[in-house]
């Protein structure tokens, strides 16, 4: 079970289930541009899924990082506080 539950990409699974619930919302409705919509994803969602590109697969253009291992070199200055009356 966790062989199967490893080799499961949960991105693309996500993202071809959207694409089918829209599909089957334009086909029910019988609106075209969410059908349109919905085949789109399907596609990029497998092209995505072969190269590994877009959000889901490390490629945001933002991950942040935690740092823990980097100290401030920097000494902190003596400050000095002035009471306001």
């Amino acid at each position: 079970m966790r062989k199967l539950l490893s080799k499961i990409d949960y991105t693309l699974t996500f993202r071809l289930l959207l694409s089918i619930a829209m599909c089957y919302t334009g086909y029910i409705q019988n609106y075209y541009m969410s059908g349109i919509f919905g085949l789109f994803l399907a596609i990029y969602a497998i092209i995505a899924a072969k190269y590994k590109i877009g959000c889901g697969y490390n490629g945001c253009t933002y991950t942040p990082t935690y740092k823990s291992k980097e100290v401030l070199v920097e000494d902190v200055k003596h400050i000095d506080f002035t009471e306001i009356k």
